[in-house]
């Protein structure tokens, strides 16, 4: 079994669960630490490999090869202490209100649009601790319906039952979950999905951060449909463990006769808006999958 399989498996996923519960603040947050630095240090694992090449990229290609592990051993810290903020605070929902703010940008958006005349696809980078940051907007009284990766097993299948505890409304991608958001759409409801984590095959690849990549990219075609705006929505992780959700301005999508361009191309325009964030707090870019394989070659 891989690294990134036990960490992301059913055994990984519940005994992080249960020692972040129990293990008291003073205590979770060193020990997320040393942990971040164990898995880090196995720079031929798939999961630092990746993270990786994410960040070279990002970097325009540009770090060295101490510079990177110097980045990715701060990625892999900070994602640490955010995993143990997670699920040391999963059922303290005053904990999250309290120190996870909504940017009025967001708020104002969210207040007219939800139940308008338009629907809204909110996509969001792998930043910080976005689980946190969905999580306040539901608490925050926003209902929106969340659309995860499909077919989920293993850990990611009691992911999804957490947040669906949490009053989070999570439904893997399937023909009947897109078809449930289409009709919440064009009644100017709000959908969330992923726009970063790579698929293993894709007709349509968009340029991320001036490369092609297998990104998702059928929000496009389901704002299209519905004619919903896209809003890209990022959460910020600041001093002390706590958190800000920021977000784009809104993003229309534009009717192309190329069926290839018109995908790729509106993508495209999503994805400028997400690099904007990522270049900001590119060390909170927690992304473990490898979005360029070939940087796997490349990079120092």
């Amino acid at each position: 079994m891989s690294l990134q399989s036990f960490i992301n498996g059913r055994f990984g996923i519940g005994l992080i669960l249960t020692l972040g519960k129990v293990i008291p603040p003073s205590l979770g947050y060193p020990l997320a630490e040393k942990i971040s630095l164990f898995l880090s240090a196995h720079k031929n694992s798939n999961i630092v490999r990746a993270a990786r090449a994410n960040q070279w990229i990002v970097s325009g290609c540009s770090l060295s090869s101490e510079e990177l592990d110097t980045q990715t051993r701060e990625t892999f810290r900070q994602t640490s202490r955010w995993l143990f903020d997670f699920y040391h605070n999963i059922d303290n929902h005053q904990t999250i209100l309290d120190r996870v703010t909504l940017s009025p940008k967001l708020v104002k958006f969210l207040a007219d649009r939800l139940g308008g005349d338009e629907g809204t696809i909110m996509v969001a980078p792998h930043l910080s601790n976005f689980d946190f940051g969905g999580r306040a907007m539901v608490l925050h009284g926003f209902d929106i319906q969340v659309l995860s990766y499909p077919q989920p097993h293993g850990g990611y299948q009691w992911q999804n039952k957490l947040r669906k505890d949490a009053g989070m409304n999570v439904t893997p991608m399937s023909t009947e979950s897109m078809r449930a958001a289409k009709a919440r759409l064009k009644n100017g409801g709000g959908v969330v999905t992923g726009m970063d984590r790579p698929l293993d095959r894709s007709n349509y690849h968009p340029h991320f951060f001036g490369f092609p990549a297998a990104v998702p990219t059928s929000y496009v075609r389901m704002a299209l449909q519905t004619n919903s705006a896209v809003l890209v929505i990022a959460c910020i992780g600041l001093p002390e463990e706590n958190y800000h959700v920021e977000c784009s301005d809104l993003i229309y999508m534009e009717p192309d006769d190329d069926p290839v361009q018109e995908i790729e191309k509106n993508a495209e325009k999503v994805l400028h808006e997400a690099e904007k964030f990522i270049r900001a707090y590119p060390s909170q870019w927690a992304m473990s999958y490898p979005v360029w394989p070939s940087a796997l070659k490349e990079m120092p």
